[in-house]
């Protein structure tokens, strides 16, 4: 399953004060913004592996417009207790940059730090 996650139209967002862009590092484009970060089971930022023993330190956001989310959900290795996931990528250029989680109580986009460009990066 393919899709968008859910976004506001174009004449309806605000600007993006520039202090608050988070970019994807590759492309530059614009992912979320520092306002949409959010704490999920107690902090903002948390360090994973996956089943192949790769790490990934990954910060939360409510909404990440700037992703597209991709495959079926699935709880497969979830990090989340109750979570489903499904892949996150560029929306412009499609490197992937972390998941989407969703929850019966809430969603999330849990992105990997190293592939995002923070204001004060």
């Amino acid at each position: 399953m393919q899709g968008r996650a859910p976004e506001t139209a174009a004449e309806d967002r605000p600007a993006v004060d520039p202090e608050e862009a988070i970019l994807c590092r590759s492309c530059r484009a614009l992912v979320t913004t520092a306002r949409e970060a959010v704490a999920v089971t107690g902090t903002h930022i948390h360090t994973f592996f996956n089943p192949a023993g790769i790490v990934f330190e990954i910060c939360c956001f409510r909404r990440a417009e700037g992703c597209t989310v991709y495959g079926e959900p699935t709880n497969e290795f979830a990090w989340f207790a109750g979570s489903h996931w499904q892949y996150a990528v560029c929306a412009t250029c499609q490197v992937h940059l972390g998941w989407f989680f969703t929850t019966p109580a809430y969603s999330f986009f849990g992105l990997i730090r190293d592939r995002l460009a923070f204001p004060e990066d």
